[in-house]
């Protein structure tokens, strides 16, 4: 059954996949101008950045800290607390909600800092993996259920529209023709798969209490969207507005949920 490799592809991807090598990133000693570090994070459109003393992390300012501020980063340094670390091997479904609470965390491997991870960084291809692979194993997952009540699926075909029908058909003759062991579900798209569960009460029941227009505005619409944007990476997956995190976030916990459904 698909649904079982949910918690495997939970835990597939982890923060240090993501993060930025600290050595990557703007540090400050603790001595630096203010007026300096302010220009500089403006410059370079970073909110945020580590500080340093004796050669070691000791912190991070943030940039509407300095405005206007004399003096240097010393009197401006916020010290590192539990909140603001996070383990390398974290898994991205952990790691999201965290980034929603802080903006930016610092990766720890042991008792170092190896790197630092923020939303943006989900943008990155492990980040639109993690995605692509809950997605994909829906996609199994709803070929597999539409198999199972449909022991005819001529009869699953029939509740798409006749040019989807057309296009399906069209389909599997090539793939008969080219010796491809294929049937009906499998030569459906996951838009297929997603209209066939709306329009059949017993599939729908199977996910949980989802009318048609509840599957479409729940389920189907978001992870059609969804889908675009991981696999296209000139669109953004992620933001650092605290609403873009919540979706993620929320996306991830119904897929894994109608995983395990």
């Amino acid at each position: 059954m698909i649904h079982g490799h949910s918690d495997d592809i939970a835990t597939a991807i982890r923060t240090r996949h993501l993060q930025t090598p600290i050595a990557r990133v703007l540090c400050y000693g603790a001595d630096t101008p203010v007026l300096d570090v302010a220009n500089a994070l403006a410059d370079a459109g970073f909110d945020s950045a580590p500080v340093t003393r004796e050669g070691e992390i000791c912190g991070y300012v943030h940039r509407a800290d300095l405005v206007d501020q004399p003096g240097t980063l010393a009197a401006h340094t916020r010290p590192l607390t539990a909140s603001r670390v996070i383990a390398g091997d974290t898994p991205l479904a952990t790691l999201l909600p965290a980034l929603r609470r802080a903006k930016f965390l610092f990766v720890v491997d042991g008792h170092d800092i190896v790197g630092i991870v923020s939303p943006a960084d989900l943008n990155k291809q492990p980040g639109r993996t993690y995605f692509y692979l809950l997605v994909s194993a829906f996609e199994l997952y709803l070929a597999e259920r539409t198999r199972a009540l449909f022991a005819d699926q001529e009869k699953a075909l029939l509740l798409l529209p006749q040019s989807r029908q057309e296009r399906i058909r069209d389909r599997l003759a090539t793939e008969q023709r080219e010796d491809v062991v294929a049937d009906i579900v499998a030569a459906m798209d996951f838009t297929d798969l997603l209209k066939i569960v709306k329009k059949t009460d017993a599939l729908r029941g199977a996910f949980g209490d989802y009318s048609a227009a509840k599957w479409e505005s729940e389920v189907s619409a978001p992870l059609i969207e969804l889908r675009h944007a991981v696999m296209h990476t000139v669109r953004t997956l992620a933001t650092e507005a605290p609403t873009s995190l919540q979706r993620l976030i929320s996306l991830d916990e119904r897929l894994r949920r109608l995983l395990s459904a």
